[in-house]
Formats: structure tokens, sequence, C-alpha cells
């Protein structure tokens, strides 16, 4: 197994926490916990941001999964970001969490490359109870949405509720979920994440749902050991990728997932122009989507629409779109030629 060399700091925290003897630290090189810090920093390319599918009578089915996972895969996508925004999270109770959880891990192994959960909650106990899971059940890695209601008001508090969730999986890479616009959490990454990785020695990056790039950049030129920054708007995949960013999280990727690995590979081959187009493709499709009602509930649609998935409705306080923009987004769908997006 490849060495760590970006948490040199926290495999002496480790050490410190689970040991006296000195071959501790040598049998820690070799363990899951290191590999799951590898396998995140190594990561380039598209993480889908899957959706939580519901029954007709809004319970959990969790059934979809396998065939889920499978679909991601034909799309080459190869990473899954779970129980966020799309997958309604927040919507979900803690043992729903748990078992969406636990299904996308056991049908992802050996298919996907990462899984990563979300376990923030405004509970910090909660918090820690889904960080325990996710490292228990094998999680690639755990990112967590700031407390919603009660926010952080400074770094120091923000760093002391990643303290909490490293207590409860000190063996996980730990991320923040960075989307300012819904958490209404205004940080500066740039400033954060090195205070960050000294008190919290596993904490490794962010999933960075802003179209700020100016903070993005400057995260990228930090001196030291690079953090791993996920980029979370799909509108926005081309000025993340100049901006240092290799692996992004998106809805889209569910149904668009080739269209975006063009996007990566154009960029890749420093083909410009054809990254822009592709971009502007993408940013088409995506208003054109959401304007018929609110996004999470217009991307299940088109999800539903085209298969190869049924993920239901929304749960409330979303709803569903409207029979008349329902049959206006078919209509929209077709105009947009999706079998183009498929194309590699």
């Amino acid at each position: 197994m490849p060495r760590l060399t970006r948490d040199k700091q926290w495999l002496k925290g480790h050490r410190k926490r689970s040991c006296s003897k000195s071959s501790c630290y040598e049998r820690l090189l070799f363990t899951m916990a290191a590999e799951k810090f590898v396998k995140i920093q190594a990561y380039k390319g598209l993480i889908s941001a899957p959706f939580t599918a519901f029954k007709e009578n809004g319970e959990l089915n969790p059934d979809v999964i396998p065939k889920y996972v499978d679909h991601l895969v034909r799309l080459g996508v190869k990473g899954v970001f779970v129980n966020g925004t799309t997958g309604e999270g927040l919507s979900l109770t803690v043992e729903e969490r748990k078992i969406t959880a636990e299904s996308w891990v056991k049908h992802g192994k050996n298919k996907l490359e990462l899984v990563i959960i979300q376990v923030g909650a405004n509970s910090v106990k909660d918090a820690q109870e889904l960080a325990a899971h996710a490292e228990k059940i094998g999680a690639t890695g755990i990112a967590s949405l700031p407390p919603l209601f009660y926010k952080p008001q400074t770094h120091d508090h923000l760093i002391a509720y990643f303290k909490k969730l490293a207590d409860a999986a000190p063996n996980s890479p730990l991320m923040l979920y960075h989307i300012p616009a819904y958490s209404n959490v205004e940080i500066q990454l740039a400033e954060f994440m090195p205070r960050a990785r000294k008190a919290v020695p596993n904490f490794c990056g962010a999933k960075y749902t802003s179209t700020e790039v100016r903070d993005l950049l400057h995260c990228h030129s930090l001196p030291g050991e690079p953090f791993k920054l996920l980029s979370g708007y799909d509108e926005v995949l081309l000025p993340c990728l100049s901006c240092g960013v290799s692996a992004a999280v998106g809805a889209s990727y569910n149904f668009m997932g080739p269209l975006g690995l063009r996007i990566l590979e154009a960029f890749n081959k420093g083909e410009m122009e054809k990254a822009r187009k592709l971009q502007s493709q993408t940013l088409d499709a995506i208003l054109t989507i959401t304007k018929h009602g609110q996004g999470i509930a217009c991307f299940k649609a088109v999800m539903n629409i085209l298969g190869p998935i049924d993920v239901g409705q929304p749960r409330v306080p979303l709803v569903p779109l409207s029979a008349d923009a329902l049959c206006k987004l078919k209509e929209d769908l077709k105009l947009l030629k999706p079998e183009e997006w498929h194309k590699f």
C-alpha cells in the first residue's frame, strides 16, 4: 500500500491516542484508515449526489440502490456523496440515514471508488452517531454540514464541532460540506482549513458548493500538504477545474455523467473551447430543467422519466411537480436531446 504522505500529523496524533508502542505507528501505515486518505486525495472525476428513493407512501426505498450503483458505473461515475442536499439527508431520520449509508457502502463495494457519507445534523450527538456509523460500515470518508439552526459564529465554533466528529470517527477523513447559500454559514475556507487541520488531524478538505471562486483559488495556493476540494456546483465545473479542482460532486451526474466527463477530458487535453461549449450545454440543460419547480423535485422527475431508476417523489417540505409542470418538463427534455448527454 502506498505510504501516507498527506497526513503525518494525523498518524502522529492517532499514535498518541491509540497506543504506546512504536510498532503501532508502522502498523497504521497499512490500515484501511490510511487507504481512505490516499483514495480521497487521489480521486479524479465525477461523484454523484444520489437521490434518496421513496415509495408511493413516502417510506424509504433502499431496494433501488443496487441497480442505482450499476447505473452510475455505466455512466462512468465512480463515486457517491450520500445523504447530502440532493439526497434530502436532513429530511431523513437518523435510522433512515444509516440504512441508506449501509446500502451504498455494501452495494458499492468493488464497484465504486468513493462512498462519502454526509452526517451533518443540528444535534451534535446525532452527527456523532452518524459519523461513528459511517466509519464502522467502511465509508471512504465523512462530510458534514455545519449545524444549521444554532450556527457556528466563528472558526473556533466550527472547529469545536469537527472535534466532536473526530472523537466519534477518528480513523476517517473528515470534510466540511461548504454550501453557504443553504447553511448561511459564511467562512473563508482558505483561513478555516489550515486551522481545522491543526486542531483536527483527520480533517482533509471540503465539498465546495459556492460560486465564489476567489476563496477556492486561494485554497489551492495554500502552503503545505494540499487539501482535497470537491466542486459542488455542476454549473461551474469548468471554472472550478481552472482553480485546481480535480473532482466534482453533482446532482446532474445522475443522468448527465458522460457530459461532465467530457468537460473534464477536454479541460485535461487543453481543449478549452470545447470545454466551454460543453459547460454551456450543461448550464442550459440545468436551467431548462429547474425552471419548472424546485430543483430537487425537477431533477428527481428527470431521473424518473429517463430511467432506469425510479426514485419517487421528494419528501415534504419539498413537493413534486404539478401535472402541468411535469408535462412541460417532458416536452423540454425532448428538445434537450438527452441521448446526446450519454455520448462518451
